[in-house]
């Protein structure tokens, strides 16, 4: 019994040393653990704090560059609108004939520019040609050295043209370019009825049809031999590059001309030059002539007034009459005009000794 107690009383007394070391323990640790969370929660916090305020400036940031954006965009928009209408009005204007007309004079003056034409004045624009059924008003006059010349209109045939760029299909552009490639076929026939060759004096059988580039182009891509059939009426179309080439090899012909020009004044002026020596030549062969006879008179004036006037003039003074002064016979002139070289003295001296014989 004694020991039964005894072994009771120890378990009780175990039991409660581990119930209070177990709670000592769970204290400590829910304490550590307390502690732990703590300072891990304080650290997280202060990331957290620093991130949420790095992406809410980013975010601040975002919605500024948002905002001006979408100002931007409506700026855009706007010019966009303004410049579709500008772009409407552009066509709208591109389809008055007046319009067409000017923009399509001023190209050609702009190639005319480029080609060194305008500097020289070798075209005319608007000139009028009076014909029996009224007046021609060719664009343009290209004047060619011997007073020759070639009349040169031009043709904006856009309406088909600007057409394909708003055909919504293939089969609908194909149409508007095959429509366009027959405006530009009607201008030229039209064109080279008017026969501006018959009313130019000494100018070649043909007119040349200026085009842009690329309306020349639209109508080749859909009928390459359209150039060839247009020469058969006597007009030679002519975009850009071919007109400038054109007028660029008539300036050189010009310039050659004027070289050539020049070349005749300076041997017109190289005979007058020689004419008017030969002229000078005579006059200083007078004058050689006329010293000659003056020398010879001075010497036989002199010759005489010391073989004769001195002789009677120095008896005075066996009479006693001004004995103190002398007479000085005068020298004879011994120096003769000195004779010119050239040739062509001598050649003008020939030809006055045989005039005179």
């Amino acid at each position: 019994m004694a020991i039964e107690k005894i072994e009771k009383q120890l378990k009780d007394t175990f039991g409660a040393a581990a119930a209070d070391a177990l709670k000592n323990n769970n204290e400590a640790f829910i304490q550590l653990a307390q502690q732990t969370f703590q300072t891990q929660h304080e650290s997280t916090k202060g990331e957290l704090d620093q991130r949420a305020k790095s992406v809410s400036e980013s975010l601040e940031r975002f919605d500024k560059n948002l905002n001006q954006l979408h100002k931007a965009h409506g700026g855009l928009m706007s010019r966009i609108d303004g410049l579709g209408k500008e772009t409407e009005n552009l066509v709208s204007a591109l389809q008055t004939p007046k319009v067409i007309g000017n923009w399509g004079e001023m190209q050609l003056r702009k190639v005319v520019e480029i080609a060194g034409m305008e500097e020289h004045c070798d075209f005319d624009v608007q000139k009028n040609i009076s014909t029996d059924e009224g007046r021609l008003y060719p664009d343009m006059i290209v004047r060619l050295p011997g007073g020759r010349s070639i009349a040169v209109d031009s043709k904006v045939p856009l309406k088909h043209f600007l057409a394909s760029f708003d055909a919504e299909n293939e089969e609908e552009r194909s149409a508007c370019l095959e429509q366009h490639k027959r405006s530009v076929r009607e201008h030229a026939k039209e064109l080279g009825s008017k026969a501006y060759w018959d009313h130019l004096e000494d100018t070649p059988d043909f007119v040349v049809m200026y085009l842009g580039d690329a309306v020349y182009q639209a109508a080749i891509q859909v009928d390459p031999n359209l150039p060839e059939d247009t020469l058969r009426n006597h007009v030679i179309l002519a975009p850009p590059s071919i007109l400038i080439m054109a007028l660029r090899t008539i300036a050189y012909s010009w310039r050659q001309e004027k070289f050539s020009e020049h070349a005749r004044e300076i041997s017109s002026l190289g005979k007058e030059l020689y004419e008017r020596l030969k002229t000078l030549s005579e006059h200083f062969d007078g004058i050689k002539k006329g010293l000659a006879r003056a020398v010879k008179s001075y010497n036989s004036a002199a010759g005489s007034l010391e073989s004769r006037i001195f002789v009677t003039a120095r008896k005075f003074q066996d009479f006693g009459i001004n004995p103190d002064v002398s007479l000085t016979s005068p020298p004879p002139v011994e120096e003769t005009p000195r004779a010119l070289s050239a040739p062509e003295f001598h050649e003008t001296v020939s030809d006055e000794e045989t005039s005179d014989d």
